[in-house]
């Protein structure tokens, strides 16, 4: 697993590692980036970083997503970007 990333006093994580971490398929965090629904992050050099001070949603996320099999509108519409 990648190592924490500070920037600007704030901790990153890997956009895979936190997929990881969640016991998740990657696709199912960076459909939720793209959307909009885990802020700005930082990219570069090919990778996504998610700020570890959203990892509350992320969990709410993979919940939504994966156990609840709701749609990523469905959950954009809950979470009311």
């Amino acid at each position: 697993m990648s190592q924490p990333i500070e920037i600007d006093g704030v901790v990153y994580l890997e956009l895979e590692a936190v997929a990881e971490v969640f016991r998740v398929e990657s696709v199912v965090l960076r459909e939720a980036y793209v959307s909009g629904l885990l802020g700005p992050g930082v990219e570069g050099d090919q990778r996504v970083l998610i700020a570890t001070t959203l990892l509350d949603r992320v969990a709410t996320i993979v919940r939504m997503r994966v156990v609840l099999e709701l749609d990523l509108e469905t959950v954009e519409l809950m979470l009311e970007r």
